[in-house]
């Protein structure tokens, strides 16, 4: 049996097991980019990671001598820095994936000198890491102070909110900041609540200490009616896959020659104009043709040639099933801030409010 255990393909077989907790501490490291983490279970959470971490520490060392361990303990130090910058304050996700990397680092079966050369290049990244981040965090941070007064989530669970209150040199404000918990992601013990995509829903100044919170949940059709009550010129703008999605032309071409053409938008991303040798003089380019979606308006007007967008429409030119297939449910959650409505899911959608190419990364 120990011959096995002592044989070098044994453990350049359960050195790929190092691979593992490297994709998962890599795992945690894209995370920390698009979400905040929120621990429901301190204790069992730290104690699992912690069991993991041993059996990947035993299994480190017992192969330390082996290529792909060897990479990996130059790699875990590495990943390790955003997540200990971005969930800082989160010790038992932290502390044992940490002690592991330094462990297996320090023990793995490398040099002396790349140890020597590696921990330099990891101490510096860490050192600058840090300082780049923490001054930046201080340098943008506002003067002001920010308290959250009330929070919760919406009868249905797809939204979460927060009032806030800000104290000032105006008097301060109140604030009401919605986020959807649709895009996060719910563990037993965690949850990874998606960032960067908040949206201030009511501002008021000065600062109002009797904010009352109210959910309701409404009809579609009913929220139409009470947006047109308010006005019949309501204008929407969609997006091209919101208007593909419609069977509806999203641009409007009219040529030098006076032709003009609506178009679906893949057809018009498709249009190639020819260009003559006068028209290649005229925007100084050597090209024989160019796509219309690649030219510049100055270059469009150069050419004769007009584009006007028709994703612009009217809220009431808009069916009850056109809605339906916009994706918006027959039904969902309404915000009332001290009697008047601030949030509708109906508009939120329309809009995409929390849609995740919107997403701001920004590391404040």
């Amino acid at each position: 049996m120990s011959d096995f255990f002592k044989n070098v393909w044994t453990k350049r077989v359960v050195s790929l097991l190092s691979v593992g907790y490297a994709a998962m501490v890599g795992w945690l490291a894209y995370m920390s980019i698009f979400y905040d983490l929120v621990v429901k279970e301190p204790t069992k959470l730290c104690v699992c990671i912690s069991a993991v971490s041993v059996i990947a520490l035993i299994i480190m060392l017992y192969t330390r001598k082996q290529f792909i361990t060897k990479f990996v303990s130059i790699a875990l130090l590495p990943l390790l820095l955003l997540p200990l910058l971005m969930f800082f304050g989160q010790w038992g996700v932290l502390i044992p994936p940490l002690v592991v990397s330094l462990i297996i680092f320090f023990f793995s079966g490398m040099g002396e000198t790349a140890k020597t050369v590696w921990g330099t290049v990891f101490l510096l990244l860490y050192l600058l890491g840090s300082l780049f981040y923490f001054l930046t965090t201080s340098m943008f941070a506002p003067s002001t102070v920010t308290t959250t007064v009330q929070e919760g989530v919406s009868p249905t669970g797809a939204y979460r909110y927060a009032v806030t209150e800000t104290v000032d040199s105006s008097n301060g404000c109140t604030k009401v900041v919605l986020e959807s918990s649709e895009l996060d992601k719910d563990y037993d013990m965690a949850r990874f609540e998606v960032k960067g995509l908040s949206r201030d829903v009511k501002t008021e100044r000065p600062l109002n200490k009797n904010v009352t919170i109210e959910w309701t949940i409404e009809n579609r059709q009913d929220i139409t009616a009470q947006i047109l009550g308010i006005s019949e010129d309501v204008e929407i703008t969609l997006v091209d896959s919101q208007m593909d999605m419609l069977n509806k032309k999203a641009y409007r071409v009219t040529y030098s020659d006076g032709r003009t053409e609506e178009l679906m938008q893949a057809d018009y991303h498709a249009i190639v104009i020819p260009l003559s040798n006068a028209d290649r003089e005229l925007l100084g380019t050597d090209l024989t043709e160019i796509k219309l979606d690649e030219m510049s308006t100055r270059a469009k007007k150069k050419l004769g040639i007009q584009v006007e967008s028709l994703r612009k429409m009217k809220l009431a030119d808009l069916t009850d099933s056109d809605l339906a297939t916009l994706g918006i449910p027959e039904k969902g959650d309404c915000m009332y801030y001290n009697g008047k409505c601030v949030f509708r899911y109906y508009v939120a959608i329309l809009e995409k409010y929390f849609d995740i190419s919107n997403q701001d990364l920004g590391l404040i």
